[in-house]
Order: C-alpha cells, then structure tokens, then sequence
C-alpha cells in the first residue's frame, strides 16, 4: 500500500525530514536532485539520523561519525566490518508526492 510522505514541490537539495510509518522510522532525503529514502537509524547503536550530515554520496551518523552511502546502505569502507548496513527504501512517485508502499 502507498503512503504519501511529501508533496515533490516541498523538497530541495539539502532537505531531509523524520517521518514514521508502520512501527518504521524513515529519512526521506534530497541531495544533488535526487531524492533518497532510508531508515532512520544507524545500525552501529540505533542512533537517529535525523542531524546526520551529507557529503559525497555518503550520510554521517553525528553520534559516532560513521558513514553510509546514500544509494546503497552499505557503511563506508573505512568502517570496521562489524557495523551493518542502513535500510533503503525506494521512492514512490505518485501524482505530485513521493512516498514509500509498505
């Protein structure tokens, strides 16, 4: 089923927004015209990405300073091995919102 997280006229290059869903917390994202939608939460110690910062392609958890590439989850290769992989979710465009079908 889709839901709707935000109208396409809302969003911009550096926005990023919380949103949860279903039990799940999201981070619905754009950065360089694409828009980008992953858990909302590092899987180092489950803490909040919310205040991450970007740079490169990558998200920086702001607890810890791991980084994650945006496009596919997976932590940045000077991360130890032990440290999992952020969820990705694909955008859903429907009308003028994107969303997410869970």
């Amino acid at each position: 089923m889709y839901h709707s997280l935000e109208k396409l006229h809302q969003l911009y290059d550096g926005y990023k927004k919380a949103f949860k869903l279903r039990g799940v917390e999201l981070l619905l994202i754009q950065e360089d015209g694409r828009v980008y939608l992953l858990e909302n939460r590092c899987p180092h110690m489950d803490a909040p990405l919310t205040f991450a910062t970007m740079q490169g392609g990558y998200i920086r958890c702001p607890m810890h300073g791991i980084s994650f590439d945006i496009k596919t989850g997976a932590a940045s290769p000077q991360t130890p091995s032990a440290v999992g992989a952020i969820k990705i979710f694909t955008p859903v465009y429907e009308g003028n919102t994107v969303g997410v079908v869970i």
